[in-house]
């Protein structure tokens, strides 16, 4: 049987004894009942019990203390209470605070966070994607306790992969810092516990990367009116979602997992979540990394008219907008870019640049309006990628000319 740290003092608690200044252990009320203390500012309720010969931690809420709200200790005997009749009812075993006393695993908290969090944010695709990338490259990190990983472990599994497949070792450290902030949300790892998977560290830790910047083939604009006049003569899924891809400015991926719920009719917006975003997180001016905001698209007529002609009156919110042959899926990855092949010269994702050289040459629109379209971050202000989304409706103008612009083919 496994004994109690050392640290644990084994007395009765008095509500005045929670408000001290404690040192790192824990501290037993009785009957099971223990105040955690991590730090100085982190400290939480437990209650260990055993049942059907196994023993849990089960955590209550985080604890109150010097200048920090939480529960008191009459409150936490309350709660203590409470799991101890669900012991004696057998419902023990079924609640979803029951932690294994030896702590949580990386891969435990990835498939906590997988099932509360993103799956609900994309579609199962991305799901599966984002699920294979970690098991592959950060294989070694599954089975360690979350407590116990460092940056010098995550640097481990992203340098291998760093240079040259820079975007997916992104992707991956991202989620890594994601469920690591969902580990500290859920009081997994210590409140004031170094994030390892930070990037306001590891980029200074991590190679620089030396790959040479490709740009996408872009139709020129001043073909595009004739392009898009053959495009909507095909009535295959992917001409479809290479036609709004295009009168709205955003990326392929972006377009292609669409779905009901993101469109507002009433408001004339298409809202893309962040976690479909190519920057999904912004650095500040002061250093501080913050969570992007989505990108809402103003919808010009042309793509309002083009939405209700290929959604359903009764259509579910869930459903995708752009289905490929398989029902439940999206189009293909390269259908929109093969779509465009068959017609022009350049990619689906070049769109976006005849867009921007478009705005640039033939209008007077300010920069901003056209970066905030893109969903792009403004370099020298990085705050400002705050305003893509309070930039809707002077971005409105700009997307009905271009919508406008792209009508502008003449007959014969």
């Amino acid at each position: 049987m496994k004994t109690e740290p050392a640290a644990v003092t084994l007395h009765i608690l008095k509500a005045t004894d929670v408000m001290k200044h404690l040192d790192q252990g824990r501290y037993s009320d009785g009957g099971g009942l223990f105040l955690h203390v991590r730090s100085a500012t982190a400290r939480s309720w437990i209650v260990i019990l055993h049942n059907k010969g196994k023993r849990h931690e089960i955590s209550i809420g985080p604890a109150v203390g010097p200048g920090k709200a939480g529960m008191s200790l009459v409150e936490a005997r309350d709660a203590a209470e409470d799991k101890r009749r669900l012991r004696t009812a057998g419902q023990l075993g079924v609640s979803p605070v029951v932690v294994p006393i030896e702590g949580r695993s990386f891969e435990q908290v990835m498939t906590e966070w997988f099932k509360n969090v993103y799956e609900k944010e994309v579609i199962p695709k991305t799901v599966r994607d984002a699920k294979s990338s970690i098991e592959r490259h950060a294989a070694k990190l599954l089975k360690m306790d979350v407590r116990a990983i460092t940056k010098t472990h995550v640097i481990t599994v992203l340098e291998p992969i760093w240079q040259d497949v820079n975007r997916t070792a992104n992707d991956l450290r991202f989620r890594i810092e994601t469920i690591f902030n969902y580990a500290r949300a859920k009081d997994y790892i210590a409140e004031d516990a170094p994030n390892p998977a930070d990037w306001h560290v590891l980029q200074h830790l991590l190679p620089d990367v030396t790959q040479p910047v490709k740009h996408h083939d872009s139709v020129p604009y001043a073909e595009l009116p004739g392009v898009m006049r053959t495009l909507r003569t095909k009535n295959r899924a992917a001409a479809r979602a290479l036609d709004l891809a295009t009168l709205c400015a955003v990326r392929p991926t972006e377009c292609r997992a669409a779905r009901v719920r993101e469109i507002d009719f009433s408001k004339k917006t298409w809202t893309i979540p962040v976690a479909r975003l190519k920057v999904k997180e912004i650095v500040l001016k002061n250093g501080k990394t913050v969570k992007a905001p989505d990108h809402v698209v103003p919808l010009s007529r042309q793509a309002i008219k083009l939405l209700k002609d290929i959604i359903p009156i009764d259509a579910d919110p869930n459903d995708l907008i752009f289905e490929g042959e398989k029902a439940g899926q999206m189009i293909g990855h390269n259908a929109m870019a093969h779509t465009l092949q068959r017609i022009a010269d350049g990619t689906a994702h070049g769109m976006r640049s005849s867009f921007s050289k478009w705005r640039a040459e033939q209008t007077k629109y300010e920069w901003r309006l056209s970066e905030a379209a893109l969903a792009h971050v403004f370099k020298t202000e990085s705050e400002a990628a705050y305003d893509r989304s309070p930039y809707v409706e002077p971005r409105r103008p700009l997307m009905q000319d271009w919508a406008d612009y792209l009508d502008s083919a003449k007959d014969g």
